[in-house]
């Protein structure tokens, strides 16, 4: 059973169109984009399940969401549904969890997550600058206030944003290759843990994805 007593997902042969169809298992410490988002790209030979925050949860913070995609990934390797080219993904903001006391279990979760053949991609400061970068440039040493900062800019580009009911129009696949690249720029030096300044590796699990969309 996982960590929130939820039916394990699974991934094996009936979720997959083609043999060589590649599935993406995505845990966020976010309850509504990352999932909403990755239902409204229009993949085709690629599944993106995403293991969301469950709301008012008390879940969001790295160890949990390392937990819940360590117990995913056992429970489909124990059935034997991994297949090669298959891979499994955590996405963070740097909320508070990324300062003070709270970083060093912060780390330790990276570190586990690594350890354990997970892959980790986090955004300063949240999720909504990958989708930013869909539509504009974000020039390198741009700072944002916080989240909020972002989301505002979001509705004055879109003429709305709702976190809690994106619109699938709004971020395209079209757009995905400028965001990759926009988010490049940002990129200053070899990727670290984490971009210690605005910026999102978002990218890096996209350039996962491109390729296999046929």
């Amino acid at each position: 059973m996982s960590l929130l007593n939820r039916k394990p997902i699974s991934i094996g042969r009936a979720q997959r169109t083609l043999r060589d169809d590649r599935v993406f298992v995505v845990a966020t410490d976010d309850t509504y984009a990352p999932a909403q988002y990755f239902e409204h790209l229009p993949l085709s030979r690629v599944k993106v399940i995403v293991l969301a925050t469950p709301l008012n949860s008390g879940l969001s913070a790295p160890a949990h969401v390392v937990d819940r995609l360590k117990d995913a990934f056992s429970n489909v390797r124990r059935r034997g549904e991994i297949q090669s080219g298959d891979e499994f993904w955590v996405l963070l903001d740097t909320d508070h969890h990324f300062r003070d006391q709270n970083l060093p279990g912060t780390l330790e979760a990276m570190r586990q997550a690594r350890q354990a053949g997970l892959e980790v991609a986090v955004s300063n400061p949240c999720f909504e600058l990958w989708l930013l970068l869909h539509h504009e440039d974000v020039p390198l040493g741009t700072v944002f206030a916080n989240a909020d900062a972002i989301v505002q800019r979001l509705r004055t580009i879109l003429g709305e944003y709702n976190k809690t009911n994106i619109k699938t129009g709004h971020f395209p696949l079209t757009k995905v290759p400028d965001a990759i690249r926009r988010a490049l720029v940002l990129q200053n030096g070899p990727a670290g843990p984490w971009p210690e300044e605005t910026g999102t590796h978002v990218y890096l699990l996209m350039q996962r994805v491109l390729p296999l969309i046929a």
